[in-house]
């Protein structure tokens, strides 16, 4: 294995564990001090917290537990590399809580917070989709909950996305139980789990697939020569060529594709009409792209000019 490979393996392990460290104080400082049960493990720890505190275990220990079960379950039903992906942040998940234990209150935050639902919902979910995010991001798995909804989606053939909100609303909802006067139905911590679900999607959404987000230009133009020189000069972004016809004039002219940043967009635009007025161009959302993008034929041009 090359030191490049290694280095970039140390790195994702890196963002993982920071994204396992963000989880967890969301977890730790906001969710659990105000009962808010958020779906997942650590919804489940919140719910069972009474209980634990009868038996006087922490919810680390608690969370080691059920980390672990979900470890062994993942290996047995999906297989060696998703457990392989999945060990670090089981592991460390209640490891942080446990540091937590040991040396700051639950409520140390959240004791002088009037609107405590409100602030446990925007700064938890924050958190935690933040968390997730960084860890989906660099190939890495949150382990726990995460186990059952893929192998449901695996076994049972339904699509990932139902699978994880279906459980994480079943958990949301059973926290909103409470026994310790009677039977009580508490729909407005029900009512803030389900928002919170929405945060956190919405928060991974925007680092997993938004951080990558470009614009794709594709300009049918008379010119492409001049056009690509363009590009690739004053954009410093490379094109793909494809040969188009006009279905009502059936002149053959020249497609160009390429993808940018946003800001290049609106230079680009600008920048066909001075070599020509007529090209007809018009930009995409692109969600994501994979190869490399980041080469610069700038640097090209100027390495081909020395070299002549």
């Amino acid at each position: 294995m090359s030191k490049t490979v290694i280095l970039h393996h140390l790195k994702q392990y890196f963002f993982i564990a920071i994204g396992v460290l963000l989880m967890d104080i969301g977890y730790y400082f906001f969710f659990s001090p105000t009962n808010l049960v958020p779906g997942g493990v650590t919804g489940i720890s919140i719910i069972v917290k009474p209980f634990l505190e009868t038996i006087n275990m922490p919810q680390s220990i608690f969370l080691y537990i059920i980390e672990g079960i979900c470890l062994l379950l993942g290996l047995i039903l999906l297989g060696k590399d998703f457990f392989l992906k999945t060990i670090l942040a089981s592991i460390l998940a209640p490891t942080f809580v446990f540091i937590f234990e040991q040396l700051v209150a639950q409520d140390v935050i959240m004791s002088n917070v009037t609107n405590k639902l409100i602030v446990a919902t925007i700064c938890g979910g924050a958190l935690s989709g933040a968390g997730i995010g960084i860890c989906l991001r660099n190939n890495g798995s949150t382990g726990g909950m995460d186990v059952i909804q893929k192998s449901l989606s695996k076994y049972l053939h339904v699509p990932y996305s139902i699978a994880m909100y279906s459980t994480d609303w079943i958990i949301i909802l059973i926290g909103g139980m409470s026994f310790s006067n009677g039977f009580n139905y508490n729909l407005e911590y029900v009512l803030f789990g389900l928002a919170c679900v929405y945060l956190v999607a919405y928060i991974i959404d925007m680092i997993t697939l938004n951080a990558k987000t470009r614009r794709t230009a594709y300009i049918i133009t008379s010119c492409p020569e001049e056009v690509k020189q363009l590009i690739f000069k004053e954009i410093g972004r490379g094109c793909t060529e494809c040969d188009v016809r006009g279905g009502y004039t059936n002149q053959d002219k020249t497609m160009l594709i390429t993808v940018l940043d946003k800001n290049e967009s609106y230079k680009l635009g600008e920048l066909i009409k001075s070599v020509d007025a007529d090209a007809f161009t018009f930009f995409t959302k692109t969600k994501e792209v994979v190869g490399d993008y980041a080469r610069n034929p700038k640097q090209d041009v100027g390495k081909q000019s020395k070299g002549n």
